[in-house]
């Protein structure tokens, strides 16, 4: 289902039509001269269902006598009108005319009361009187009329239901752009770019939270970059998470010339970011890899992760000391890392590995003083840092 979203606001300009008629351009060149710029979106848009948010103190009449035909449903009319006069429109007045807008617009029509906004409470309430006329599938959100500060809780609305939503799309962001009309002609603004930019911040943090290189490749993929490109992020973020560490490095260094070039859209803003997520590739042994990404998720306290890593590290550490392939599974399976450790390391060393083997098996271990560290996560987290320190600091 595709769905449209706008808002109703109190336009005093015009006597009849609350807003200032205008001639809009949209994207392919057409034009249409109207005071509801929602209306000509909603018709150039052809939405299954359009949702009308407006206050109790919005131009509720000044809309149903520019939809009506004439006499249509004129007492549920005048009592929205008669409405307005003494202290505001109720939801029962707006449901009474709902088939009347519906034949308007030849769609479903959704008109909704919202409050004014004017704290947390009334901002939260419209976040969710949004979410409940949103259903499943494509939404395009209007953010022209209505209180100034509409339009940044309908950018904030995309967020939302693009988070807490299955199987939904923000498809456009429009802007009646009045105040850049020139000629007589008023232009209407795409505001695609601040929701992709929006969704680079997500990944963004989605990334920092999970080392999941995943979260990227349908952005750049919207922006430009060739899917079997964007592959390589997602095969890294598989490899990496199997702890497949050369294969994850490969797939990246294939990925990394798409970061020398010009970007295009949103990704161009965050290239540098993304690059400097992927410079662990840059160290020149796989144990510093592995110790650097044991860094990586002790931060983002995967303790899981950053205790395999860290053991892996010592492991591969041993092998390039020997002149050992690190990536050959025979000379990994030779190393005793027990055995090799400095003597005055051995005990932090024990700790890693029991603390390793623990993690990996649901937090049990026969060794009190491990099972004390899955009580106090602060102790857990002081023990695997100074078992890092003490241990792949080269």
């Amino acid at each position: 289902m595709k769905t449209f979203v706008t808002f109703l606001g109190r336009g005093q300009e015009n006597p009849e039509t609350g807003y200032r008629k205008a001639t809009y351009k949209f994207p392919d060149g057409s034009r249409e001269t109207t005071a509801f710029f929602g209306l000509a979106l909603a018709k150039y848009i052809d939405p299954n269902r359009l949702v009308i948010l407006g206050t109790n103190s919005s131009q509720w009449g000044v809309l149903l006598e520019n939809l009506a035909a004439e006499g249509e449903e004129e007492e549920a009319r005048l009592e929205i009108l008669d409405a307005e006069t003494r202290g505001g429109v109720e939801q029962k007045h707006l449901n009474s005319v709902v088939q009347l807008m519906r034949r308007a617009v030849d769609c479903e029509v959704v008109p909704r009361l919202i409050p004014f906004g004017i704290n947390e409470s009334e901002q939260y309430k419209i976040l969710d009187v949004i979410a409940q006329s949103v259903p499943e599938g494509t939404v395009n959100f209007d953010l022209t009329h209505g209180f100034r500060h509409f339009g940044m809780i309908g950018f904030l609305s995309t967020f939302m239901l693009a988070r807490v939503r299955h199987r939904f799309e923000v498809e456009n962001l429009w802007y009646g752009a009045l105040e850049m009309t020139q000629g007589g002609i008023t232009p209407v603004l795409k505001l695609d770019g601040l929701d992709r930019v929006r969704q680079w911040l997500e990944a963004l943090n989605r990334f920092d939270a999970t080392g999941n290189y995943r979260v990227f490749g349908s952005l750049l993929t919207k922006d430009g970059v060739k899917g079997n490109k964007a592959k390589h992020l997602e095969n890294a973020a598989f490899y990496e998470r199997t702890l497949n560490l050369s294969a994850a490095a490969d797939e990246i260094r294939q990925f990394r010339p798409v970061l020398a070039s010009d970007l295009p859209g949103a990704s161009g803003l965050f290239k540098e970011r993304l690059a400097n997520r992927l410079r662990w590739i840059e160290l020149d042994t796989l144990s510093k890899q592995q110790a650097e990404l044991a860094h990586q998720y002790l931060k983002r306290r995967d303790y899981l992760r950053a205790a395999m890593f860290g053991w892996e590290s010592l492991i591969s550490m041993y092998c390039e000391e020997k002149c050992l392939d690190p990536q050959k599974r025979e000379n990994r399976e030779g190393q005793n890392v027990l055995r090799e450790v400095d003597p005055s390391k051995r005990k932090i060393c024990e700790n890693l590995n029991q603390i390793r083997n623990a993690l990996a098996h649901g937090g049990s271990s026969n060794t009190e003083s491990i099972e004390k560290m899955f009580m106090d996560e602060q102790k857990l987290h002081r023990a695997l840092r100074k078992a890092f320190d003490c241990l792949l600091s080269n």
